[in-house]
């Protein structure tokens, strides 16, 4: 079959395999591939065809696609991960998040394009009475939060994979994947430190999300649209939190969803690093591990994570 289209890029540069699919990665897009046996293993119905599907507007050009399906996919293999069962979860649930991400970028992306729109109309109209407008900016403040707390649980539901038990029986969400590293690892071990500051950024985000979903007086979003100040300047959307334990004083919106977006992407791509650290098969007598390797040695050269050996007192990409 010929996958996607001509607006994707022509090359498949990647495939991420799992028991039941098949992820074909081009430049623009994500297409899932499904075999006829996978479909229907008892073959009831002989002419079934194979199929493919878009799964994903964004390709290995994206950052987003890059540190999620494809990082989990460079650090999930075969030999470190012999489990099959194991490394479909992994892969699923990255794309999930892969998926969570894209929908908040998307809502990122209309924003820009139409702010960039309302601002070259009026200035085409030459009125000084008329201000932009993007309109519905509370609603589209609200889909982005909702989306990023989305990620954030699909996030979580990835630590489950390895540390489900114990991050159950050590408290609430987003506190409970602290704690579990803090038991398991130590108070000095790098991932403890992350896993705190990922629950520092974790309530954010659920605060900000009883903030839609639960509003009161003093806990809510407060988004405006182009905005005319008394210092003669016209400012972009914005958005402010009200809320008693994690408030945002008022910040432009679009350089907030660009900070969550980025976030959420570090955090996955960090788990990730940190997931197959510390649960990968043995490496025998070899000086291996996982890490960012060096931008010369990459495959693709937004997938930035992988096994490592040092060679020599350099660090030499395996695999």
């Amino acid at each position: 079959m010929t996958i996607g289209g001509k607006g994707d890029g022509s090359a498949v540069l990647n495939m991420v395999a799992t028991t039941d699919s098949l992820f074909i990665i081009k430049q623009s897009s994500v297409h899932e591939i499904r075999l006829a046996d996978q479909i229907d293993p008892d073959r009831t119905n002989i002419n079934l065809p194979n199929t493919q599907q878009l799964f994903a507007e964004a390709g290995s050009e994206s950052d987003i696609v890059a540190r999620t399906l494809l990082s989990a996919d460079a650090l999930f293999t075969k030999t470190h991960f012999p489990d099959a069962k194991l490394r479909d979860r992994v892969v699923l649930m990255s794309a999930e998040i892969m998926t969570q991400l894209l929908a908040a970028q998307k809502v990122l992306d209309h924003l820009e394009a139409d702010q960039e729109k309302r601002i070259a109309d009026i200035e085409a109209s030459k009125d000084p009475t008329r201000l932009p407008a993007v309109t519905e900016v509370e609603t589209r403040a609200n889909t982005f939060i909702q989306k990023a707390e989305h990620t954030l649980q699909a996030i979580y539901r990835l630590a489950e994979i390895f540390y489900g038990p114990q991050m159950k029986a050590e408290g609430k969400f987003p506190d409970n994947l602290a704690v579990t590293f803090t038991k398991a690892f130590g108070e000095t071990d790098p991932s403890t430190a992350y896993a705190k500051a990922v629950a520092l950024f974790g309530h954010q985000v659920r605060n900000a999300r009883h903030c839609v979903e639960h509003r009161k007086e003093n806990q809510r979003i407060v988004a405006r649209d182009f905005q005319l100040r008394p210092d003669g300047k016209v400012y972009p959307p914005s958005i402010a939190v009200v809320h008693p334990k994690t408030p945002l004083e008022e910040t432009d919106l679009a350089a907030f969803m660009s900070a969550w977006i980025e976030g959420l992407t570090a955090v996955t791509e960090t788990l990730l690093l940190y997931l197959a650290g510390k649960n990968h098969a043995p490496f025998g007598n070899f000086p291996m591990g996982v890490g960012y390797v060096p931008e010369e040695q990459r495959a693709m050269p937004k997938i930035r994570v992988g096994y490592l050996m040092n060679m020599g007192g350099q660090l030499h990409r395996i695999g």
